[in-house]
Order: C-alpha cells, then structure tokens, then sequence
C-alpha cells in the first residue's frame, strides 16, 4: 500500500493510526521495509507529535469499523479526498479488534496537518 504511492506523495505522507497498537505493530512489523515511523495521536503517543507537520498526503490505519463509528466521517471533516485504499484482515483469520478496519489514503487538508493534530490528539 505504502509503495503504491508516488514517491514524491510518500515524501510529504504520515501513516497516522486510530491507536497506539497500531502505530507499534506497523512499527515493529514494518521495520527495514521503508515505511515511516507511524504516529497515533492516541493516549501519550499524541506528545510524540504528528511527524511530517507538513504533511499533505495521510495514509489513516482504523480498527473495524464497530470499534470507531465515525473515524471515516471524521477523516473527511479534516480532507477533502478520502479514499478506501484496503480492508485489514489476517491470513488466519483472527477476528480481533483490528478486523475489518480499513486503510484510507487521505489528500488535500483542509488545514495543515499540524495544526489538526492538537484537535485530534484522544484520550478514549
């Protein structure tokens, strides 16, 4: 997903996840492969700040969809393009917490992206 981006987008991209899990899986699991330090503005992640202030482009990572009703809705109040880019599942077919999330490449902030981070910063 992350190489499917043009590279001159991914030089300007965040992933940015719903939760601290997230952003240390992808972390963890995705070390050596050339993606970036992912951020959450999750509980004390969010003092970790948002990465690339200027970010243009947001790769967004959320669990299913009955643990975060509205992450979408959210993720369009902030950008004006927002596109479904994947559907999380697992080979094994583990239905966890993260079943059913989707990734969402999201384009054209209505502000900069580090001035939506205080906004978005949680604590649920």
């Amino acid at each position: 997903m992350w190489t499917g981006l043009p590279a001159g987008q991914r030089a300007n991209a965040v992933i940015f996840t719903a939760d601290y899990g997230e952003a240390g899986a992808l972390d963890e699991l995705g070390r050596g492969t050339g993606l970036p330090t992912a951020v959450s503005s999750h509980h004390t992640d969010g003092w970790w700040g948002p990465g690339n202030p200027n970010a243009t482009t947001v790769v967004a990572v959320a669990p299913g969809p009955g643990r975060m009703p509205g992450y979408e809705d959210d993720l369009r109040r902030n950008f004006r393009h927002v596109r479904l880019a994947a559907t999380l599942l697992n080979p094994d077919g583990v239905r966890n917490v993260e079943w059913g999330g989707h990734v969402y490449v999201c384009t054209g902030p209505r502000r900069p992206w580090g001035e939506m981070w205080r906004d978005l910063r949680n604590y649920a």
